[in-house]
């Protein structure tokens, strides 16, 4: 650490933001007037410096055109302004959120300052690239999934650490991400990113749809001892006959695994029997669930009126399952003798030809 005569009269980027105390605005200091609240480094803060100007997190493939995504990086790119309760603005280009405290890193000629404050003492941020959200939805509705994705991924990377400080509406816009992140099959990541958003929410029709992004996506990555507490929660919690079924496909699955046949069974019935003509998600995946349980017993007839009825409904057999795949080749079995049991009796039933 340099001597402290060392320090006196250097540039911005030798300086070390502390509160001040008595005014509790965040103010600048040198390193040596910082002493009464805290020893600091000059070579701390140079290499905050170097951190915030390097941390580059994983982007999405590219999507958007580069002319379109150049305009778009620009624009997130801009200083973010945080208004303080005391009427003062600090503009910044980095931001890093510890407990209640935040900093922010702004630009002063050559070097760069970094103000310390406490969370409490802002009033409201000004971001930009807020109307890059209207295009992001106008790209979901026309089916630009894709861009979409690479555009929310963007908005999401550039409030980061300063979402749990914003109101929940910008936590809610971020439920698209979820969505199309495990759309896009990368259920890790979606878990990752609800996890993220989850404290923020308020809504309980959000809470809901996070809640079956991390069921789904601990489902899909096979880690089914996490996802079955979670299902568990699931079923005590939602009615058979709502817009999802994904709990009890779930939870029906993993007994299913555990050949608790009769378990599997009734859970995967619920939804099932309550559904209506317009199927909620993950029904098909009760009727798996339900036909596989039923030949698990034994009960081949039952099985196949189930699959009857699972093709009546023009609902298809899932195969992203792996649960499901012994069971789907008994019932294939099970179909070829049927079918050939009928021809056989179409067969006998037919007239005799006529002798020449």
């Amino acid at each position: 650490q340099p001597a402290d005569n060392e320090n006196k009269g250097t540039s911005m980027k030798f300086r070390s933001a502390c509160q001040n105390r008595a005014g509790g605005s965040p103010t600048l200091k040198t390193a040596d007037s910082c002493k009464p609240y805290k020893q600091c480094s000059v070579w701390t803060v140079c290499l905050l410096g170097c951190f915030f100007s390097s941390v580059r997190l994983p982007a999405l493939p590219a999507k958007i055109p580069a002319a379109t995504y150049d305009a778009i990086y620009a624009e997130l790119h801009r200083p973010i302004q945080v208004h303080l309760t005391n009427g003062r603005t600090i503009s910044g280009h980095s931001i890093d959120v510890s407990e209640n405290q935040i900093q922010v890193a702004t630009a002063k000629g050559a070097g760069e300052a970094i103000y310390t404050f406490d969370s409490r003492e802002i009033q409201a941020y000004t971001i930009p690239g807020d109307s890059y959200k209207a295009l992001a939805v106008e790209w979901i509705e026309s089916g630009e999934t894709d861009n979409a994705h690479e555009l929310i991924h963007m908005l999401y990377l550039q409030r980061l650490k300063i979402l749990p400080f914003l109101p929940p509406a910008e936590s809610h816009f971020f439920i698209y991400h979820v969505d199309l992140t495990l759309a896009a099959g990368m259920p890790a990541r979606a878990i990752a990113i609800a996890e993220i958003l989850k404290p923020q929410i308020k809504n309980p029709a959000a809470l809901r749809t996070l809640e079956d992004t991390i069921l789904d996506s601990y489902n899909r990555l096979r880690l089914y001892d996490a996802a079955r507490p979670l299902a568990g929660a699931w079923v005590a919690q939602r009615e058979p006959y709502g817009e999802s079924a994904l709990g009890y496909y779930v939870l029906g699955a993993d007994k299913l695994r555990s050949e608790d046949y009769r378990a599997a069974l009734e859970l995967a019935l619920q939804p099932i029997v309550f559904s209506t003509p317009s199927p909620p998600h993950n029904l098909a995946h009760c009727y798996a669930t339900a036909i596989s349980a039923a030949l698990g017993l034994r009960d081949k007839a039952y099985a196949l009126t189930l699959y009857s009825e699972m093709q009546q409904r023009a609902l298809h057999w899932p195969t992203d399952d792996p649960s499901f795949t012994v069971y789907f080749k008994k019932l294939s079995r099970h179909l070829v003798k049927k079918q050939n049991h009928l021809k056989l009796t179409e067969q006998r039933a037919s007239p005799s030809s006529p002798h020449p």
